[in-house]
């Protein structure tokens, strides 16, 4: 029976550390042959605006795939990029798996390509990140539920490593240009920035051209929206409000 092989530190470290595309690229074939598999698939959809979204794919597949997947089975017909943006548990595919399983997925057009068993960790990060990690292969022995916990534990050293390689370039804003762009969020004019700030209108409209030039935006409600998207705005912590405490009563001693 294969065993799932958990990464050691070394190998933990390479994938942390991978500069380019290419080499993370060769860090996950690695992992993927070393734990048995033949074939694996990174997905990831990285939003650059409200309603553009670009994807990338890292991929070790059999012959023909990636252009079948490419004209046919587009993002929108993925059932594993489906069921990850609702979910955060694994998934997998097997045949001898009954189709009325939680976590089973209807997986016909990977089985015709070789990929019979596989299984998958869903990636959710900042900014409406979204995606997955697969690994497959031809049928060989069931997928054990260790294997759950291992490629879940790998799953987000990929996600940390592949998110600042394929994220759009951040704005870089000062911290001024952030601030009043935050009191353009909640729908305050450049006169009643000036005045929460204690700065002049004509400064607080200076940050805010240097903050849309710098985003490539139009205007600034389209530069709020970006800089949200792709993490440039975050929330401030000392602007976290208590709302809701829920204290559980000690039980009384016997």
């Amino acid at each position: 029976m294969t065993t799932f092989t958990f990464p050691s530190e070394e190998r933990h470290f390479r994938i942390q550390n991978c500069q380019t595309p290419q080499i993370l690229a060769d860090q996950l074939a690695k992992l993927c042959l070393a734990n048995g598999f033949e074939y694996y698939q990174l997905c990831l959809t990285l939003r650059r605006g409200l309603q553009q979204t670009d994807l990338t794919l890292l991929m070790q597949t059999p012959e023909n795939w990636a252009e079948h997947y490419a004209q046919n089975t587009t993002i929108q017909n993925d059932s594993l990029y489906l069921r990850s943006q609702s979910q955060s548990r694994p998934l997998f595919w097997q045949a001898d798996v009954k189709l009325e399983h939680e976590a089973f997925l209807p997986m016909d057009s990977w089985r015709q390509f070789g990929m019979e068993e596989g299984i998958a960790i869903p990636l959710h990060g900042p900014s409406g990140f979204y995606g997955y990690f697969a690994l497959s292969r031809h049928r060989k022995e069931p997928i054990r539920l260790q294997d759950y916990f291992h490629l879940s534990y790998i799953g987000h050293i990929i996600q940390e490593q592949a998110i600042p390689l394929f994220s759009p370039e951040q704005s870089y804003l000062s911290s001024r240009e952030k601030e009043c762009l935050f009191w353009v969020s909640e729908g305050k004019t450049s006169w009643e920035i000036a005045q929460i700030l204690g700065i002049t209108e004509r400064t607080v409209n200076f940050h805010l051209n240097n903050a849309i030039r710098k985003s490539g935006c139009k205007n600034r409600y389209q530069t709020v929206a970006k800089n949200i998207i792709t993490g440039e705005l975050v929330h401030a912590v000392n602007r976290i409000s208590l709302t809701n405490m829920i204290l559980q009563p000690q039980p009384l001693s016997a």
